[in-house]
């Protein structure tokens, strides 16, 4: 019997757990006397959580080697003293009973066998030379997890053997959204001020569904202030509890939406003159704006044409302190075929609302690590992305679509450090296919995954925790930069960081003077290029880089201002300006019976990792997380009950899943979380929890953009057994 989840009851857990954490009741027995407190005296590391990409800082209390408490870092933005279900979970990582003990060689026969460290990293080292002698260095490619520390060694690594093939995994899903953004204003993406916002419309659930604390402490304390936030999804996420309205629109029609509310602006008059003179290419993006008026809209997004002007003038009246939030992860349920579009048309909506670096607007130019500054400046190589010829609009390289190349064997060397690739990237059986048909693939993780099933070789990593870190710059509203020590000794004794993986493999590969310092040495440099001491900013974790100020923005694309034009986008054969374009399906097209699976993050979950954490994985058990969303509607249309076992199912896979009927999800879609659906009998707190949304996408991938369209997909749905 599961039990529905409620922001009350949800919050009532995270404090009842934390306490517990605080409390040290995982302790056995009490101090009998001062020697006894002395010898079991808690110690403090300032280090960060690895769980989503905004790293968030905390103080990590353990006591005789273990982690006894965590406490969020006050100064960080994003963890605003506290940590949210993920990171508290997550401080469990090390002594996880799933993890990797050795390195792993397959053998002929599929199986694998456990190799010693100098033997792996050896034949490693030879095949990429082997790889690269035959190939070329552009046949070497690695994806890596987000991390700071991940992302910076495997950009040299491949650099260093002179490939520009890098690609990181957290930002696959993103990918259109960074591009997009990237086209019409040159940043690639924007920070909300959520704190002083008046008014925010959030696109997709994912910015508050899988949350930074801050982020939910910036909303309650606006909304608390009278602001308007509206959340614009197909689904109503359990985190519209911070929200004042949703708008349950049809999915993948968010851009008919924001064009609409564009139209009414221009058609109001609302533009400052200070607006539009940062604005080149306003006037032909006005009069191509005049078909999308809101009772156009209507008829694309099912919204009330009344509704949106609404909301128009809504965020005119609020503006400057007024956005449209399509930011960082808000749409992991992007993944249409017109997400870049839909990026571009939000940055020219919020340029015609005034509000870029105004309090309560949104902030670009995140201040990053001058690594050209100092010793370990990137290494230069004169290699080009193989994704780019196919992709040319993506910022960061389509990791997707360097699955095809591999599928096709122009990339034959792979390394994934906690990539899924195999679970997360659509048609998982042509990503597995991919990534076996390299000479070498290379998994750096922890614990066995689906993506580490298929490699050549497997090598067990160190968690965040048993290593120091390379430190990370985040946040534009209040930057910050954020240092992480070593928490806790290797709780594997044969597992190895990702750093000592990396400088291994280039040793063996013949570049290992590319690493010649310790990650302390790198750290260290990177905190003397923001202005202060490495042992300074660790005993702090998250050091201040200032305030952001309301001044005028330097706009780094090639008019200097906010373009309404790209010419890119046109060399792609997309719209030179951002205009509607169709999603790649529609269920009414299709036919009856047919519905979109949408899919999306969670509070509790962001990876593999996380789903197979125990804490949280006990979580997603008890409040049956890992179900499919249906409309009740069309739940009764199928014969269908709350908790019924159903059969979710399109031409490509097939999986039975309970079902959880709602009002909240419109009725053209279907919804499952993603990151269930594990496959890999070695997690096992993960296997054998709901369905794989991934499994029934076909491999295909954004237009110009390379993103994987993950929501482009049919399926039909049926009781179990009917």
């Amino acid at each position: 019997m599961t039990q529905p989840i409620t922001r009350r009851t949800f919050v009532a857990a995270s404090a009842a757990g934390a306490a517990l954490a605080a409390s040290g009741a995982a302790l056995t027995g009490c101090a009998a006397s001062p020697a006894v407190d002395e010898a079991h005296a808690a110690e403090v590391v300032n280090t960060q959580c690895t769980a989503c990409p905004k790293q968030c800082s905390y103080a990590a209390y353990t006591v005789d080697g273990a982690i006894d408490k965590v406490v969020g870092n006050t100064a960080d933005p994003a963890s605003a003293g506290t940590l949210c279900a993920r990171g508290f979970g997550m401080a469990t990582e090390a002594t996880a009973a799933d993890r990797l003990t050795d390195p792993l060689r397959r053998t002929e026969n599929g199986t694998f066998e456990a190799i010693p460290w100098d033997v792996a990293l050896a034949e490693i080292g030879k095949a990429v030379s082997d790889v690269e002698a035959q190939k070329g260095p552009s046949a070497l490619a690695a994806v890596s997890c987000g991390t700071s520390t991940a992302d910076w060694y495997m950009e040299r690594l491949m650099n260093a053997l002179g490939s520009a093939n890098v690609y990181v995994n957290a930002t696959t899903a993103s990918g259109s959204v960074a591009s997009g953004l990237a086209q019409a204003i040159g940043f690639t993406s924007y920070e909300v001020d959520y704190s002083r916002a008046k008014m925010v419309v959030i696109l997709g659930a994912s910015t508050v569904e899988m949350p930074d604390p801050g982020t939910i402490a910036g909303l309650e304390e606006a909304r608390a202030a009278g602001a308007k936030i509206v959340m614009v999804d197909s689904r109503m996420p359990a985190s519209s509890s911070v929200a004042t309205e949703w708008l349950p629109v049809h999915a993948g029609t968010e851009l008919a939406f924001v064009l609409a509310v564009a139209q009414v602006i221009v058609e109001r008059d609302a533009v400052t003159a200070e607006a539009a003179a940062m604005m080149e290419g306003l006037d032909a993006w006005k009069t191509a704006l005049a078909d999308y008026t809101p009772d156009w809209a209507a008829t694309v997004t099912g919204l009330g044409a009344d509704r949106i002007r609404s909301v128009a003038d809504d965020l005119i009246a609020a503006a400057p302190a007024a956005c449209v939030d399509v930011s960082w992860m808000a749409l992991f349920g992007g993944a249409y075929g017109n997400t870049g579009e839909l990026a571009r048309a939000t940055a020219l909506t919020n340029t015609l609302l005034g509000c870029w670096n105004m309090p309560g607007g949104a902030y670009v130019g995140v201040p990053t690590i001058d690594w050209s500054a100092t010793e370990f400046a990137p290494l230069a190589v004169t290699a080009v992305d193989v994704t780019a010829e196919a992709y040319p609009l993506a910022v960061q390289g389509s990791a997707a679509e360097a699955m095809r190349l591999a599928h096709e064997g122009v990339i034959d060397g792979l390394f994934l450090v906690n990539a899924n690739v195999v679970a997360e990237y659509p048609d998982t059986d042509f990503v597995r296919e991919a990534v076996e048909a390299c000479t070498l693939s290379v998994a750096i993780t922890p614990q066995m995954t689906e993506t580490a099933r298929a490699c050549t070789y497997v090598l067990p990593e160190k968690v965040w925790a048993e290593s120091a870190q390379l430190p990370t710059v985040s946040g534009a509203v209040h930057p910050v930069l954020k240092v992480s020590g070593a928490v806790v000794e290797p709780q594997v004794e044969n597992a190895r960081s990702v750093a000592e993986i990396a400088c291994g493999v280039a040793a063996a590969a013949g570049v290992g003077n590319a690493f010649a310092f310790s990650v302390e040495d790198a750290a260290a440099a990177a905190c003397e290029a923001c202005g202060c001491t490495y042992e300074g900013a660790l005993a702090v974790g998250a050091s201040s880089l200032g305030s952001a100020l309301a001044v005028p923005v330097a706009w780094p694309t090639a008019s200097g201002k906010v373009e309404c034009a790209s010419a890119a986008c046109a060399q792609a054969d997309l719209p030179e300006m951002p205009v509607w374009v169709e999603p790649e399906v529609a269920p009414a097209a299709v036919g009856y019976g047919f519905y979109r699976l949408t899919t999306g993050n969670e509070a509790t979950q962001a990876a593999t990792v996380t789903v197979n954490a125990a804490p949280l994985a006990a979580i997603a058990e008890q409040y049956a997380l890992d179900e499919v969303w249906v409309n009740a509607d069309v739940a009764a249309d199928a014969g269908l009950a709350e908790g019924d076992k159903a059969i979710v199912e399109n031409e490509y896979y097939s999986a039975p899943v309970n079902v959880h009927v709602t009002e909240l999800i419109e009725p053209a879609s279907l919804y499952l979380a993603a990151h269930y659906g594990v496959q890999e009998d070695e997690q096992t707190n993960a296997t054998g929890r709901g369905a794989r949304q991934a499994s029934f996408a076909t491999f295909q991938l954004e237009p110009g953009y390379g993103a994987p369209l993950l929501q482009e997909t049919m399926v039909t749905i049926g009781k179990a057994g009917a």
